[in-house]
């Protein structure tokens, strides 16, 4: 079972989307956030998180989102806010349908820890901003959009609530998202396609690595294959050795969409080559083509 499918099982609806944020203190690693968008109760707000998170939206072509941005306020036994990539300090407020958007719908409730809700100015300002409540927070409700929830990651929120703060109830030390979004370039949709015939539209990002094997028959003889799906970002890029020394043959897996994704790639093939030498198999390949409309890797460019 894959993460996703894990995290499937508590979704209150099987459509809603899931997303996650990897958290660090200082630069030190903290954890991730994985999160249910309640795109069942409000698709509009759920669904301008999603982009941000993503990097799906893009303003003058550049994507536009959440990456990098802080957790600018910090109450203890309250909520933790951030989103604003705009100014960083709160004041900040962009939307993927325009500066801002009306309150959608005041349905579900602040009912406890873990509770994902947007931040705004007073009526109808919601943007980017949103919050994390830390308790029960009722006083918020049908003044504050409520759009998901954390699924895990809760011990992440605490701590979180927990570093200093100063002025403003600014932490002390930049509390940074370094990587989030939906997906990836689509490794383990792949493995998955290959050793089980089974395919899953969404998958959580392959955090370190994962293990799967498949039996065949080469000429008579059996074979089993054991495929290592290691994590392509590059906070793991140091422990690609564990993984693939000694292997017979690798396949580097970029998204045609992202073009970050393809010089990474490169980047692998050559350390790969560096490691395993001349004699191992190496397959580059692109994936994602049901989006081609939106490619930012030629084909062209890939072939050379």
């Amino acid at each position: 079972m894959s993460d996703y499918d894990k995290y499937a099982e508590q979704l209150r609806h099987p459509d809603n989307p899931i997303v996650f944020m990897e958290m660090t203190a200082g630069g030190a690693p903290l954890g991730t956030i994985v999160m249910e968008l309640f795109a069942d109760v409000t698709p509009r707000t759920a669904e301008n998180f999603r982009q941000f998170c993503t990097g799906e939206f893009r303003k003058d072509g550049v994507p536009v989102g959440y990456k990098n941005s802080q957790f600018h306020r910090v109450i203890k036994d309250f909520m933790i806010q951030g989103g604003d990539f705009v100014n960083g300090d709160g004041t900040g407020m962009m939307s993927i349908y325009g500066a801002k958007f009306r309150d959608e719908n005041f349905t579900l409730e602040h009912s406890g820890p873990g509770i994902l809700s947007m931040a705004n100015a007073g009526t109808d300002t919601n943007g980017c901003q949103f919050f994390i409540t830390c308790a029960k927070t009722d006083f918020l409700d049908k003044k504050h959009v409520v759009f998901g929830r954390v699924l895990d990651g809760l011990l992440t929120v605490r701590k979180i609530e927990n570093v200093q703060t100063g002025a403003n109830n600014k932490p002390k030390i930049p509390i940074l998202v370094v990587l989030l979004g939906e997906g990836a370039v689509g490794k383990s949709s792949l493995l998955m396609r290959y050793v089980e015939n089974k395919f899953s539209p969404r998958h959580i990002s392959t955090i370190q690595a994962s293990f799967q094997s498949k039996q065949l028959e080469v000429d008579g003889c059996h074979v089993t294959l054991n495929i290592w799906d290691t994590a392509g970002q590059e906070k793991y890029h140091a422990l690609g050795p564990i993984y693939y020394r000694g292997s017979q043959g690798a396949l580097l897996i970029y998204d045609i969409t992202d073009q970050r994704s393809f010089e990474r790639a490169q980047v692998w093939l050559k350390e790969l080559q560096r490691a395993l030498g001349d004699s191992v198999v190496l397959m580059i390949v692109g994936n994602k083509f049901d989006l081609a409309r939106n490619r930012t890797v030629t084909l062209e460019e890939a072939q050379e």
